[in-house]
């Protein structure tokens, strides 16, 4: 088991710090609350909506705690994200792209009713870059850093069927966003720096039921509960005024002639609380074991309760928001010796996300329709892939709409640990 263990160690170590510094997105949505949410769950539920309502004995389930105590084998998922989105506004389309890895997890049983997990994934990401002119003043707005979140989670089988977990996260990250005007007829630009390093703890409880109706039919439900939290944010800004300067071989560049920083002490926002809303997660779902599964999902987040007093923003305002996800997965012959695609899983999915975010007057929204297949690779270990199409926004009121390809695919290898072998 040592071995393993160091093996796994040392792969969740090299990519940490890939995992923290990664930019992994592009919107202009993300300038809002805390930057573009990421998916907080593995490819297997992504490819079903986000339904996160299935449980097995052989994967970890990031959204519900409680499922962790469903582990019989000792649980190593790794996962990424590359997106191709089509920006689009009513004067102009553009093309960008991104790719990140989602997750690193690791669970694993300690007894019969007793399972354990830790994990890193990204918990929001800033990415944008927005030119406009207005009158004649000319305005580039730019915007770059994430927020991950490494948890740990336990889990316990109370009896057979029901399952409570609780999972404690620690959030960390920076955000940076910088501001350029340049007026006419007027040499010089003005540019306003903001950063802010992000950290804090949070917590949330669930709960798992798992009821079989009859034979290999079997009901499964999950409860998931999020309050609200506070993250500590240290702030810097600086105001500079900036030209073009010769720099040689490299050309003309815009450079910083002077710049002073912000006293923000003095305003009381050098140490400001950014609140992140209280969120409760709602599943339900049935399926016959090893054949096939369908359940939905609804998600509430209290988005109105946001706040973050060191960037204020006008035209935009926050009101609590709802997701639904629709999904499930079949496989045609789990136990087949005649043909390799009668084992794989095939899933789809469908998810509705309000959002929560009111630009301009317009309500935002998100919808995607997601495919995926599991394919076995050996015993009970896995690779997984999925392509989810989706559009974001609308082009009402000077809003912009975007559509998105994401392409996710993520492995789980699966083992035994703490097992006495009878013979040495």
């Amino acid at each position: 088991m040592n071995k393993k263990l160091n093996t796994l160690i040392i792969t969740l170590l090299s990519v940490t710090y890939t995992a923290i510094a990664q930019q992994t997105t592009e919107s202009p949505y993300s300038f809002y609350g805390v930057g573009e949410r990421n998916f907080g769950g593995l490819t297997e539920e992504s490819a079903m909506g986000g339904v996160g309502v299935f449980a097995d004995s052989t994967r970890v389930n990031i959204q519900n705690p409680a499922a962790l105590a469903s582990l019989k084998y000792t649980s190593f998922s790794a996962g990424l994200t590359m997106q191709s989105k089509k920006i689009v506004t009513s004067t102009q389309k553009l093309n960008v792209g991104a790719s990140a890895f989602d997750y690193v997890v690791l669970g694993f049983p300690i007894t019969k009713n007793l399972g354990i997990g830790v994990g890193l994934l990204p918990y929001s990401s800033v990415g944008y870059k927005i030119k406009s002119t207005v009158g004649s003043n000319n305005y580039q707005y730019e915007g770059r850093g994430n927020v991950n979140q490494f948890f740990g989670s336990v889990a316990y089988k109370v009896y057979d069927g029901l399952q409570v977990g609780v999972s404690m996260k620690y959030h960390f990250g920076n955000i940076a966003m910088k501001d350029v005007m340049q007026q006419h007829n007027v040499e010089f630009y003005t540019q306003e720096e903001s950063k802010s390093v992000l950290s804090g703890a949070v917590f949330n409880l669930g709960l798992y039921y798992q009821h079989t109706l009859q034979q290999r039919l079997r009901l499964y439900s999950s409860l998931v509960y999020t309050p609200e939290s506070k993250l500590s944010s240290e702030n810097e800004r600086t105001i500079s005024l900036l030209s073009y300067i010769n720099n040689g071989k490299q050309g003309t560049q815009l450079a910083v002639r002077n710049g002073s920083t912000v006293d923000l002490a003095a305003k009381g926002l050098k140490n400001t609380k950014l609140t992140l809303p209280a969120q409760t997660e709602i599943g339900l779902g049935i399926g016959a074991h090893q054949q096939w599964f369908a359940g939905v999902a609804y998600t509430f987040t209290a988005n109105s309760k946001f706040s973050n007093p060191f960037l204020s923003t006008t035209n935009v305002g926050y009101e609590n928001s709802y997701k639904l996800s629709v999904g499930g997965f079949w496989i045609p012959n789990y136990n087949s010796f005649s043909s390799y695609w009668h084992k794989v899983t095939y899933r789809v999915g469908f998810r509705y996300d309000s959002m929560g975010i009111v630009l301009n007057g317009e309500r935002l929204n998100d919808f995607g329709t997601s495919f995926g297949l599991t394919l076995p690779v050996k015993g009970f270990s896995n690779l997984t892939g999925m392509i989810e199409l989706g559009r974001k926004g609308t082009l009402s009121t000077g809003v912009l709409k975007e559509n998105y390809i994401n392409l996710k695919i993520g492995f789980t290898l699966n083992d035994k640990w703490f097992q006495r072998t009878k013979y040495q």
